[in-house]
């Protein structure tokens, strides 16, 4: 089983290794060197990992624990949202200047035989 670390922080969303993940994997949405900024990683069109979120970043959550990508995920690619606030923007436009950017999460193995029957 693999972990993927994804930083959400960067332009665009990175991945390590990849965004490819088998069913058991484990991963991580982590703010990278962002000390100043917070982030909401939600799934709007379903989400292949056991904890269903959304996720939020920031201030002392730098990450998020290790999150299980669920045995029973069909194998597909999970999109993903993230509300980007880079914590510096003025009082009067708090709340309007969020940078948004998406990703995803690639399922590639099927599930094992006995959950498909």
């Amino acid at each position: 089983m693999a972990n993927i670390t994804i930083d959400v922080s960067t332009t665009p969303v990175s991945y390590y290794p990849s965004p490819d993940v088998k069913h058991g994997d484990t991963v991580v949405f982590t703010l990278g060197s962002a000390f100043n900024a917070t982030a909401t990683v939600s799934f709007p069109h379903g989400t292949c990992l056991t904890t269903s979120g959304p996720y939020t970043l920031g201030g002392a959550t730098m990450a998020t624990s290790p999150l299980t990508v669920a045995m029973t995920a069909e194998r597909r690619v999970y999109d993903f949202d993230v509300d980007f606030n880079n914590g510096q923007e003025s009082q009067a436009r708090k709340g309007h200047e969020w940078d948004r950017k998406n990703g995803g999460i690639d399922v590639t193995s099927d599930p094992p035989e006995e959950l498909r029957r």
